[in-house]
Formats: C-alpha cells, sequence, structure tokens
C-alpha cells in the first residue's frame, strides 16, 4: 500500500472520528450519546496530536508557501492603508458610538463572531497532507481570523481592526472551538443547519460571560456560512430530500430570532452556501482528490447524473431561501439587521491559464480551502460589505485588485436602508 494510500485511510478514519454529528455532541439522550459527548473533546486532542499543528509549524508553513497556496504580495498593498486611510478616513470610528445599526462604519465594530463548519473552522488551511485537513487552523480563516495582520493573512478581522485595534472576538491560533484562543469562532466540523441554533446559544454564552464584552454598548458583527455539508452529506439520504428545504428555514428562522433577542447591537452576514455542483466539473486535480472528494460530498459526487440534476434542483431552493428569510422585516431594525453577503455564488471554481481547476486556492483533499483560498475570501466578503445590493461582486481570486473603501458618499456598511436613496449620510 503507498503512502499516499494510507495517509488517505487514516485522514478519512480521523474525519468520521471527529465528525461525529454534532447531535451527539450536544445532546442528552441515552448514555451511549453521553458517553460520546464526553469522549468528544479527548478524541480531538488526540486527532490533533497524532496529525501535528500545521499552523504552527514554521517548517510546514513555508512549504504551503512554497506550493503557491499562501496569498500572494501585490504592489497595491504596500499603498492599501493610505488608500482606505482607515485612522482618519470615511470608515474610521465614529467620535460616539452610533445608535443604529444602519451608520455603523467599519471602525464602530468593537466584536465579531462567527458561525459555521469547517470551512469557518479553518481545517487544512495549511495542509500539506491529508492528515493536516483535520487540523482547525482557526487563527487565519476568511471571516474570524485574527493571526499577524493584513499583510501576512487577509481575514476580515485583519481588516477591521485596521479601523479599529481593539477589535475583540476573532481566533488566534490553530486549535479547536472550545480553546480559549478560539474566542468567538464556535464553528465546527461537519456542521449543518439543523446545528445553528445550538451554536448561537453557545456563542451568545461565551460572549455574556468575557469580561471583555459589554453586550449592552458593543457593537456586534457575526458571520454565518453553512450548508456545504447538508448538501454534500445529508440531504441526499432522506426518503423526502425537498423537505430539506423547510427544515432549513426552521432552523434559520429559530437561530436568527434568538440573536435578534439577546445579542443587542449585531449585524449578521449572511453567506449562502455555494450551488456545488460547480465540484463536478473540477478538473486536472491531484488523483487522491477524486477520492476524496467522492468521500466528503457522496450526495454529489457518487450519484448518477439524473440524481445530480434533482439536487442541483434542491440547492438552489435552499439558496433561494436564504435571501427570503434574511429579507423578512422582522429581521430589520434599528439595533439588528442581516446582510447577504452572496460572493459564494459562483458557478465554476477558478482556473489557470490552461483551463485547469486552479488548486492553489485549495487545501490537500481538493474540498477546504488553502490560505490563498481564505484570502480571497476575506477579499470578496470585505468587498461585499460596502457594496450596494444590486452591485455584489463574486468571489475575487486576485488580492486588492478590487479592494473597496468607505467613501464620503458611503461610509457606512451597507445595509438594507441605507443603501436606499432616500436615505441620509
Amino acid at each position: 500500500m503507498s503512502t499516499n494510500s494510507v495517509l488517505l485511510f487514516l485522514a478519512m478514519l480521523l474525519l468520521m472520528l471527529m465528525s461525529l454529528d454534532l447531535d451527539l455532541v450536544t445532546s442528552q439522550r441515552t448514555s451511549l450519546d453521553v458517553a460520546l459527548r464526553n469522549a468528544y473533546r479527548p478524541l480531538r486532542l488526540l486527532g490533533l496530536a497524532f496529525s501535528g499543528r500545521s499552523g504552527d509549524d514554521p517548517q510546514n508553513v513555508q512549504r504551503v508557501r512554497n506550493a503557491g497556496k499562501t496569498q500572494k504580495s501585490n504592489p497595491r498593498t504596500r499603498a492599501l492603508l493610505q488608500f482606505c486611510d482607515a485612522e482618519h478616513g470615511p470608515g474610521r470610528r465614529s467620535a460616539e458610538r452610533p445608535k443604529s445599526v444602519h451608520r455603523l462604519r467599519p471602525g464602530d465594530i468593537d466584536v465579531i463572531g462567527a458561525m459555521g463548519d469547517s470551512l469557518t473552522a479553518g481545517n487544512g488551511i495549511f495542509a500539506t497532507n491529508l492528515l493536516h485537513v483535520t487540523v482547525e487552523n482557526r487563527g487565519v480563516v476568511w471571516s474570524i481570523g485574527g493571526q499577524y495582520n493584513w499583510r501576512k493573512y487577509l481575514t476580515l478581522p485583519n481588516i477591521l481592526k485596521e479601523f479599529n485595534p481593539k477589535l475583540y472576538g476573532y481566533a488566534v491560533k490553530d486549535g479547536l472551538s472550545t480553546d480559549r484562543t478560539s474566542r468567538f469562532d464556535v464553528a465546527e466540523l461537519a456542521a449543518m443547519s439543523r446545528d445553528m441554533p445550538y451554536m448561537a446559544t453557545v456563542l451568545v454564552k461565551r460572549m455574556q460571560r468575557d469580561p471583555n464584552v459589554n453586550m449592552t454598548r458593543d457593537w456586534k458583527l457575526i458571520t454565518l456560512f453553512i450548508g456545504n455539508n447538508d448538501f454534500c452529506t445529508d440531504i441526499c439520504y432522506y426518503p423526502n430530500p425537498e423537505l430539506t428545504v423547510k427544515w432549513h428555514e426552521q432552523n434559520m428562522l429559530k437561530t436568527y430570532r434568538y440573536l435578534r433577542d439577546n445579542v443587542p447591537r449585531l449585524m449578521l452576514n449572511i453567506v449562502p452556501a455555494p450551488n456545488l455542483r460547480f465540484l463536478t466539473n473540477l478538473t486536472g486535480l491531484p488523483p487522491v482528490c477524486y477520492s476524496t472528494l467522492r468521500f466528503e460530498c457522496p450526495c454529489l459526487l457518487a450519484k448518477p447524473k439524473e440524481h445530480l440534476d434533482y439536487m442541483e434542483g434542491i440547492m438552489k431552493r435552499w439558496i433561494a431561501k436564504d435571501y427570503e428569510i434574511a429579507n423578512r422585516e422582522e429581521f430589520n431594525t434599528e439595533t439588528f439587521t442581516i446582510n447577504v453577503q452572496p460572493f459564494s455564488q459562483f458557478h465554476d471554481f477558478p482556473r489557470t491559464r490552461s483551463g485547469q481547476t486552479d488548486t492553489r486556492f485549495f487545501s490537500e483533499d481538493c474540498f477546504h480551502l488553502s490560505q490563498r483560498g481564505h484570502a480571497a475570501a476575506a477579499n470578496s466578503v470585505w468587498n461585499n460589505m460596502l457594496e450596494m445590493p444590486d452591485e455584489k461582486s463574486g468571489f475575487s481570486t486576485q488580492l486588492f485588485e478590487k479592494f473597496h473603501c468607505p467613501s464620503e458618499k458611503r461610509p457606512y456598511l451597507i445595509t438594507r436602508e441605507n443603501s436606499r436613496s432616500d436615505f441620509v449620510i
């Protein structure tokens, strides 16, 4: 048996063990469930000890850099601070804390958090082998990582730190969601839509108990990205998969209402899951990726074309439901709003000049993202946050080629209210 085959087997075994359904981790049903829940963290720590913390190993990070899987410097980055004028420009912190979520400048965000699955937990960002895909490199995640700064690792918190150096809540290194260094990154490997209500309670309790957070006065930004595991490993196994869209709606309503009612002064970013049919069109991948993709996304990659067409219809309805729920009036007040950031809605993954899939944006399994991919996602979500609802751009593969800054005309993070033509600055 080859080394790659052994690593593939071990990685898949670890992923299976470590991705126990969160219902088992959080429920209190049977003695077996309780035993599994109590064993969850030790099992994860054992996995980390076996695979190694890839992001904490400078030599491993250098190998990732040599493979072209980290962000590439751009001459424009040198002038980025002057370009955005974070300290004195329109995006600077307001003289007084705003009373309306529709008048938030980037510098007004005090606390940041994130919810979701392995793409928010940071699995495999610094992977140089398949075992590393089980490692959660949370410090450099696109939506919640705050390790180093934007020059080294472009992330949403590292951008916001330029406008408010006292920003709090971002993850700072590799670790599990329960580690102190993860702070308000509560994402979990294998999480699905049904896990979001519970995950919201975890995040809220963590904020409430943190002495660095003033729940009443601080403005919070939470980014939620969920649905990939539902599409890949769950909905195709139900007798009537169509019902999963309704269940997703129920999950999201429960989650949004809980956050609205328990987190004062909150802006919620919703990034819809992509239509994962693009996974079937990837080309020029390393041979091992065809095995990992079938393992990680059997609902789409281990089924006939007729089934794929049916599944795509469900994915489209699921994504449309995300938009519909987020735009309901009950989720738009002076202290709470939901913004849909749709950069994730691409139909094909980045390609090289030769037309092959650009695997530099992928981790070793060709499902999770590399640091280069996370930096691109950070650039993209930042742009979306400053774009009008009908002008939202897609996934930015060239860092800083398109990088928006607040302007005198549009100094605030865009919401449905301040994007209206009759809104007074």
